[in-house]
This record gives C-alpha cells, sequence and structure tokens, in this order.
C-alpha cells in the first residue's frame, strides 16, 4: 500500500513528544500552508538531545520546504498569528524575528555553516506555554502572559552564578529563552574584565610605596605602567611626595640623606632606620634611593 506523503499522517509521524497545543499549532499550520497552495513537506518536533533545549521542549517546530516561496508564507503566516499562536519566535533563511528580544525586528544570525543549520530549508518556530486557541476564536487565551523578561544584565549576573551552564547547552537555553547568545556571552567577559580589575586594584599608598621602592621605573615609564594598570599617576606620585617628605616636612632632600647614608654618616641597620626615623625621616625612602644609587 503505497503511501501519501503529502498527507498530515505523513508529513507529522516524526513530531515525536511535542505538546498537545504545540501539535493542534502544527496542524493549523500544515492545513492553512496546503489550503493557500504551499507545501510542508516534512516536520520534526522533539529531539530527544536534552542540550537542545528548544526541541527537547516539546514546543518547538521544524516545517521543510522546498523552496522560498513556501517557506515565507509559513513564517509570514506563523507571524501573522503570533498572539494566537503564543510564538516566541521565528527563524527562516538565517534571520530571527523575536516577540521578546527586540520584538518584530528581523535579525540576521550567525553562520552556522549549512543550510539545514542556517534555518534556509526549513522554518523554525518556538512557542510558549498555553492552551491552543483556534483560528477565529473569540476568547483571549486562558493561560497568563509569559513572564517578564529579564534584562540584559540580570542574565549576565545569572550567567556568572552558573544558573544557565555552559558551552553549546547554555548557548541553546539562552536562545530558547528569547536571548540572543552572543550579546550576552560579549557582556559576561567585559563583566568578566571589569571584575578582575577590580579584584587586583591596590590603593594609592600601597601604589605608592612601590614607587618608593622603584618597582614602577621613573619618569614618562612610570606614568605609562601605571596609566595602564588603571591607576592615577598624577594622584600616586602626589602620595609619593607626602611619604617621601614625611610629616615633619624634614630640612634635607632625599638626595642629601642618601647621599649622607652612604658616606656612612647614619649609621648601619636597624641603628640607621632608628636615627632617619627619629629625625622625621622616612627611611624607606631614603633606603630605596640608596639602593637606585647603588
Amino acid at each position: 500500500m503505497s503511501v501519501d506523503k503529502n498527507s498530515w499522517e505523513y508529513v507529522s509521524s516524526k513530531l515525536g513528544k511535542i505538546t498537545g497545543p504545540t501539535e493542534k499549532r502544527a496542524k493549523e499550520i500544515f492545513d492553512a500552508a496546503k489550503k493557500a497552495g504551499h507545501q510542508v513537506w516534512f516536520m520534526w518536533g522533539y529531539d530527544g538531545n536534552a542540550s537542545n533545549t528548544e526541541h527537547h521542549s516539546g514546543r518547538a517546530l521544524d516545517f521543510m520546504v522546498r523552496n522560498h516561496a513556501d517557506g515565507q508564507w509559513v513564517r509570514d503566516y506563523i507571524w501573522r498569528n503570533r498572539e494566537r499562536l503564543r510564538l516566541q519566535h521565528v527563524i527562516w533563511e538565517q534571520h530571527i524575528t523575536s516577540t521578546v528580544t527586540s520584538p518584530g525586528v528581523v535579525r540576521k544570525m550567525a553562520d552556522r555553516g549549512s543550510p539545514t543549520e542556517n534555518h534556509m530549508d526549513h522554518v523554525h518556530a518556538l512557542f510558549f506555554t498555553g492552551t491552543y486557541q483556534a483560528p477565529g476564536s473569540d476568547s483571549a487565551p486562558v493561560d497568563p502572559p509569559p513572564a517578564t523578561h529579564k534584562t540584559n544584565a540580570q542574565i549576565v549576573d545569572e550567567v556568572l552564578a552558573g544558573k544557565w551552564g555552559n558551552g553549546d547547552v547554555r548557548t541553546q537555553r539562552l536562545r530558547s529563552a528569547g536571548y540572543d547568545p552572543n550579546v550576552i556571552q560579549r557582556l559576561v567577559n567585559i563583566e568578566l574584565d571589569n571584575r578582575k580589575a577590580g579584584a587586583k586594584k591596590k590603593t594609592v599608598g600601597q601604589i605608592a610605596a612601590e614607587v618608593i621602592d622603584g618597582k614602577w621605573g621613573t619618569g614618562a615609564d612610570r606614568v605609562a605602567r601605571l596609566t595602564k594598570a588603571g591607576y592615577n599617576a598624577s594622584t600616586v606620585q602626589k602620595e609619593v611626595n607626602r611619604l617621601l617628605l614625611g610629616n615633619n616636612h624634614a630640612k634635607k632632600s632625599i638626595n642629601q640623606l642618601a647621599a649622607e647614608v652612604m658616606r656612612g654618616e647614619w649609621g648601619d641597620g636597624d641603628v640607621r632606620v632608628q636615627r632617619l626615623t627619629r629625625a622625621g625621616y622616612n627611611a624607606k625612602a631614603v633606603q630605596a634611593e640608596v639602593n637606585r644609587r647603588l
């Protein structure tokens, strides 16, 4: 017995464990296309791969078509009836149109490498949960509207908290929820860089002490290195000057003191430190200058 490959029974034979409302939407779209003279030659629905969250949810449909005209008609029909069908987004010919993210804007997607992955041979639609509402029904859906869409900033925080998984799983989950995975990942990278910079940030006092110890070089080189690291070179220099001069505004400069130390006029070791400190000088700053001269 021959199989009618244009029948609903054949075309829908691989829909799998999709939800009841999703199956009713599939039948409506199939019948409407056929009545309008367009062919959906096959459909895919449930996917047993748990990482493919859209198809694994039982709320996604793929309408296979043989030409642009058929695919465009199916895509446009779904979009025209988006509210009644409870559409989340529809994809056709490497372009996605969402009711959540940039609602109504037809956005081009990244090249995934093949005609099928780029949706050149089929229309992909993802629907929200909810009761199916037939065409011509005057009653509003009995289900509440989809949950309020979160901002990208909120999603970034959740991604960093590990709530969206990793790799392809995260990508699929974000896309299924109506977010652009590429945009979210870019914002995640920026936030990670900001957090790393914040974690490494030292106080002006700490940096000034390092400058005095010679760890940041001198002159223009020091300014460039401090600026690149995210510090205000002028502010650091003011703190360096304050530390070098000391609170008692010592009469002699660091250069003068270093020369005296090298001549042995201030003793050695702890004795030198005590004598310089009692005299109101910064012993560490003096030693740094001595080390620089050696």
